[in-house]
């Protein structure tokens, strides 16, 4: 599926920092293109999209969860609005209160794809830009993050409530995504695939493009009209409509008019994935004999997304689907759509994607009807469709365009011109999507350009300041043992930090004057060579080593759980910093050629001697705990420890007397529990425990028996 327009899209994407907009005609393969980029890129790489559903689709998150944005419209200034309907710049930032987490996570971030943007309006791709900004505390466009964004402006549209148009109007010309402000200023690429997978009839590709740009034709709407009423055989025909109700209605009536028993199977959900991102129904009703659509593909090539084939045959446990101009029967087992999370690799600092959730289900849904909103991107070889209420600019073409052939095509009522309904700043926007004469000129100097500028960046320490800033503020706060010790270190590791940051916005500077003066390429890289060294070097011996000792000398210290976790974040934001220096690359070329210094603190396990905790250390600090007035449920949240470590340390101070067992035991429940142990104490506790009259637990008879001794 290799073609010029998607090596170049490609090229841009994986090798430069522009931002880029893939468009294209229906069956184009921009969702391969997707996939295709997150497998190769090696940027740190978040996917969104604009509904739950596609995000799951998509292997990404929605929009709003990425970003916290609520579902107000965006206004890209601090004008006073309605805060029911709109929030501005300045209450966007109010309620930017994102955890260390998801704000290491932006300011990693290097790419940003977002999928289906048809449906994105400008007003959010603003707050998106707002946000982004406002928390990597850079001023470029979308905050230096390039973005990918995938979609047909022809098909599906931003959905705009009557209340707020007025007002949005007074800041963008129209809400498709391409009005927004940070976007216009951002200089993208517009690319638009062309070679067309899904239709081969050149008749039938000639027809949609008329209609996708709007042209009402005489001679397609008649050829159109051949198709009314055409060929009503069943087998195989998906009935496409304008309203979910439409489809229900239909799926739900040819269900009930099929004989035999109904089988209910329920999806099975782990974990966190939300309802209205079922990609289908949690409660799957089949019977043999309806008419089913395959709702993902299969990776042995048995099904594909889209595919239609019949119920076979039905048990508790087991569906088969048939297909009938195969002349095929496959069994279909379940499958899982993984609802995910973005978090940080803290060995690499990278943004990964972590599972929050599972659903499983069978990939099956009643295929009668679907509505047209929901076809897009899938492929159909029998298609009757219903055009009598269509509503929406581009509803028409996606509708017709999910069929592979005008044989395949019926129509249960017939069209005219109004059906044909374009979106004339679409048109526009369109006419101007050509791809740059000199493209593959710019594309080089880009890919220049970003190797440079990716070098450069490499050597920007700032972000590590504000983690040393949060450390401080743990060590202000007061909670740990040894706060002037603690202040000690740390005034020592910021002294050497600001050295470095110095040194390192020295050489920042002479990289720049290099790419300039247009110094070749060997000595650019003999010299980042004797950087890497210098620097891991320093953040080896000025950094990661102390902060190791420190943490060994906490780690034996009360209260200091919360400190040690910050210095544990600390080192590994150091160790980061190491590893992505050690694993440069300039022109494909790997810079550094030694050994890792990490790899020698692995081998010389004696390097950093770990102080030994004091015999009996561990019980007399939940003593001390204790005697503070903690409960028991405290201490082990406290010093992360397992409760019954901590009941097995109070056993130890009933015997010696430290503690009365009266604070622990209600008084007469004890005393029943002290005369039945007394005559039964040469019995073990597993069988006092089954023949005491009184409920107890192991935890308690240890209790007593430390108290009789």
């Amino acid at each position: 599926m290799q073609n010029h327009e998607r090596y170049i899209a490609e090229q841009f994407v994986l090798n430069t920092a522009r931002n880029v907009f893939l468009t294209g005609k229906a069956g184009t393969g921009k969702t391969t293109f997707l996939q295709n980029i997150v497998d190769k890129t090696d940027k740190s790489t978040i996917i969104v999209a604009p509904t739950g559903v596609a995000a799951i689709n998509a292997g990404g998150v929605t929009i709003h969860s990425m970003f916290n944005l609520p579902l107000t419209s965006f206004i890209p200034s601090n004008d006073f609005v309605d805060f029911n309907l709109f929030t501005n710049r300045y209450g966007l930032a109010k309620r930017l209160k994102l955890s260390k987490e998801k704000r290491k996570i932006i300011q990693s971030l290097e790419l940003l794809i977002i999928d289906e943007i048809s449906m994105v309006r400008a007003d959010l791709l603003d707050a998106v830009d707002y946000v982004l900004q406002f928390v990597r505390k850079n001023r470029n466009p979308f905050g230096g993050v390039q973005l990918l964004v995938i979609g047909d402006l022809f098909q599906l549209s931003p959905i705009v409530k009557e209340e707020v148009l007025p007002v949005l109007n007074n800041y963008y010309k129209n809400l498709y995504f391409f009005e927004s402000i940070a976007w216009k200023k951002s200089n993208p690429v517009i690319i638009e695939m062309k070679t067309i997978y899904r239709q081969k009839d050149n008749k039938f590709i000639r027809l949609l493009n008329n209609i996708r740009n709007g042209e009402k034709r005489r001679e397609d709407i008649d050829r159109l009209n051949k198709n009314f009423l055409l060929n009503k055989q069943d087998a195989g025909i998906v009935t496409l409509t304008t309203h979910n109700y439409k489809a229900d209605n239909i799926n739900n009536q040819r269900l009930e008019e099929l004989p035999g028993k109904e089988y209910y199977f329920q999806a099975e959900v782990k974990g966190k994935f939300n309802e209205y991102s079922f990609p289908v129904s949690e409660t799957l009703i089949l019977k043999k004999g309806a008419q089913v659509m395959f709702v993902r593909n299969d990776p042995s090539g048995k099904y594909f997304n889209g595919k239609i084939g019949i119920v076979d045959y039905l048990d508790d446990e087991t569906i088969k689907v048939k297909f009938p101009e195969e002349n095929t029967t496959i069994y279909v087992d379940e499958e899982e759509w993984k609802k995910v999370k973005y978090t940080i690799d803290k060995e690499t600092n990278t943004i990964k994607q972590k599972e929050e959730g599972v659903f499983i289900q069978y990939p099956l849904k009643l295929a009668w009807a679907i509505t047209v909103h929901k076809s897009q991107g899938l492929t159909f070889d029998k298609v009757n469709v219903d055009l009598s209420r269509t509503f929406a600019p581009g509803q028409m073409y996606v509708a017709l365009s999910r069929c592979r052939s005008l044989d395949g095509l019926i129509l249960s009522s017939k069209v005219n011109s109004n059906n044909i309904i374009t979106d004339k700043s679409i048109l526009d926007y369109h006419q101007n999507i050509e791809l740059e004469s000199d493209i593959e000129q710019i594309l080089e100097l880009e890919k220049t350009k970003y190797d440079n500028n990716r070098l450069i960046r490499s050597f920007n320490f700032d972000y590590l300041e504000e983690v040393l800033l949060f450390w401080k503020e743990i060590i202000i706060e007061g909670e740990i043992q040894g706060q002037g010790n603690a202040m000690l270190e740390y005034n020592k590791i910021e002294k050497e930090f600001m050295k470095l940051k110095k040194v390192s916005d020295s050489f920042r500077n002479q990289l720049s004057l290099l790419f300039k003066s247009g110094t070749n390429d060997d000595h650019i890289i003999a010299r980042t060579e004797k950087a890497i060294r210098y620097f891991t070097d320093n953040f080896h011996s000025e950094f990661f080593l102390p902060v190791q000792v420190h943490i060994n000398e906490y780690r034996i210290k009360k209260n200091s759980r919360k400190y040690i976790r910050l210095l544990r974040e600390v080192l590994s934001e150091i160790k980061a910093i190491i590893n992505k220096l050690y694993q440069l690359k300039f022109r494909d070329n790997k810079i550094f050629t030694g050994k890792s210094l990490l790899e020698n603190d692995k081998k010389d396990k004696n390097k950093i001697s770990k102080p030994k905790q004091v015999k009996g250390e561990t019980y007399k600090i939940t003593l001390q705990m204790y005697k503070e007035g903690k409960t028991l449920q405290d201490i082990a949240r406290l010093r992360g420890l397992k409760i019954g470590t901590i009941e097995s340390h109070m056993t130890r101070w009933i015997e010696d007397g430290s503690v009365d067992i009266n604070e622990l035991i209600e008084k007469e429940h004890l005393k029943e529990l002290i005369k039945f142990m007394q005559i039964h104490k040469e019995k073990s506790l597993t069988e006092i425990i089954n023949e005491c009259p009184v409920e107890t637990s192991f935890k308690e008879l240890r209790w007593v028996r430390a108290y009789l001794k």
